[in-house]
């Protein structure tokens, strides 16, 4: 049980970030239940039924991590901190006899949340690259594999498989984000495929036979991947390199796309 209580406490500080809002909701529902006897059944109830239900690590140990451990911090969102937070700075604001007071707690309340908050604009956001909001080179890459094969079987990178699932469902994917454990799990030759594919020199010999032995005829890596590969001599190599570098672990070099190179498996 102790074990559970460690991994609850680690998905709460990483999905809150350090800030104070579970904190500020423990602290409003005190204030609430004795302050707002009506909100008790509409906020302070429910609240405390889904914390106790949802921050469970004995209900997480038998249940949640069954279930939906992928995306267990999800089932925070149910839990209704800024609400709870909003209806108590109101509730103090409005007992403030003077409007300054009322005033002084609005913004003090405002202080404290971007104080210890998270301004996820800074590096969670970036401009949009094209109408599909998605990184230009998984549309690029995904369109060149698209003029290979109208409907292309690949291994990817994984800095592409999460933008190229939602560009087109015409390129099939070896795996996804159930390499990650969301949703479901992969196993056999795709999970080992995706482990070479995260190293900085992948066994590309065994991935070229899991490749053949699923049917898969598309790999696109980065450069940095290929045999021989070395970074001092990096700006030297050209399409006779990476062509004579992926031929020799028997794959045929078709383009180079965005930075990523796109192959071919070879039969036999």
């Amino acid at each position: 049980m102790t074990d559970a209580w460690s991994q609850v406490l680690d998905k709460v500080r990483e999905s809150f970030a350090g800030n104070w809002f579970l904190i500020l909701w423990a602290v409003g529902l005190v204030y609430l239940f004795f302050a707002e006897k009506e909100k008790r059944k509409l906020l302070v109830y429910p609240s405390i039924l889904l914390g106790v239900l949802i921050f469970n690590p004995f209900l997480y140990r038998y249940y949640w991590r069954k279930l939906f451990d992928y995306a267990y911090w999800r089932a925070f969102w149910m839990v209704p901190v800024l609400p709870v937070i909003a209806a108590a700075t109101v509730s103090l604001a409005c007992r403030m006899r003077k409007n300054f007071m009322k005033a002084a707690v609005i913004v003090l309340a405002f202080a404290v949340s971007a104080a210890t908050g998270t301004f996820i604009y800074k590096d969670r956001f970036v401009r949009a690259q094209n109408l599909y909001k998605l990184p230009q080179a998984s549309v690029d890459v995904a369109d060149a594999l698209l003029d290979l094969d109208s409907e292309p079987r690949a291994v990817v990178d994984f800095s592409l498989f999460c933008y190229i699932r939602q560009y087109s469902p015409d390129v099939h994917l070896m795996y996804g984000r159930n390499a990650w454990g969301y949703i479901d799990y992969i196993g056999g030759d795709q999970y080992s495929v995706y482990q070479q594919m995260t190293q900085p020199q992948p066994d590309l010999n065994l991935v070229r036979g899991s490749m053949l032995n699923m049917d898969y005829d598309y790999l696109v890596m980065l450069p940095s991947q290929a045999p021989g590969y070395r970074q001092e001599d990096a700006e030297s190599y050209d399409s006779t390199f990476y062509s004579d570098a992926m031929n020799s672990v028997g794959f045929e070099y078709m383009d180079m796309v965005d930075g990523y190179l796109i192959c071919r498996v070879l039969p036999g």
